[in-house]
């Protein structure tokens, strides 16, 4: 699969689909409110807006390739342009320290690795 975005041609690892993932806050928080502490994320959005969770890479029988590259970390750096949209629209929600770092480092080892691009540009 080959996927152009701003300029930049992707080279996707072996999967099927992006499965893009927004979450109501209110609702995460509330799964499991003794093992998850939440904070309303400050971005000036609405409390009944949703949130970017994730654009996750899957597979047509519903499961997912997760872990793909532990050699390649987040890297803040190549997202500084994106930082204050990441921060209003991808918000961590996790208390006490909304540390939005930390969240979007999780998400990229996790699941975004596994779609990382070739840096092919043209």
């Amino acid at each position: 699969m080959v996927v152009t975005l701003y300029g930049v041609v992707l080279q996707c690892a072996s999967f099927d689909f992006y499965y893009f993932v927004l979450t109501w806050p209110k609702s995460l928080c509330n799964l499991d409110p003794d093992e998850r502490s939440c904070c309303d994320p400050e971005t000036g959005m609405k409390p009944s807006d949703f949130i970017i969770h994730g654009l996750w890479p899957n597979f047509n029988n519903g499961s997912f390739p997760i872990y793909c590259d532990p050699r390649s970390p987040f890297d803040k750096n190549q997202v500084s342009d994106f930082i204050g949209s990441m921060e209003k629209y991808w918000p961590s929600i996790s208390c006490p320290s909304n540390d939005g770092t930390k969240f979007w480092s999780h998400e990229w080892v996790k699941l975004g690795i596994c779609s990382e691009s070739n840096g092919t540009t043209f």
